[in-house]
């Protein structure tokens, strides 16, 4: 009898881990928001150290902040 008590019970944990790891990847469980951080504040963040480019920052100070590295003509 105990067997089968450890059996179910075994059954019964792996059943909740799966069901739990399934929410936390649907974001069912947190429901959280992941945030980007601030890639850049200014133009000088930017910089690449390529003399032949322009290094110009969108967006600045934002978590939708982006480097544009342009190539100069």
């Amino acid at each position: 009898m105990s067997k089968v008590k450890l059996a179910v019970t075994l059954i019964l944990l792996v059943g909740i881990v799966v069901a739990l790891g399934l929410m936390v990847k649907n974001e069912g469980v947190t429901g959280g928001t992941v945030i980007k951080g601030v890639i850049c504040y200014e133009n000088a963040d930017c910089e690449d150290q390529d003399l032949n480019t322009e290094d110009i920052c969108r967006n600045p100070g934002t978590e939708y902040s982006l480097c544009v590295n342009k190539q100069l003509n």
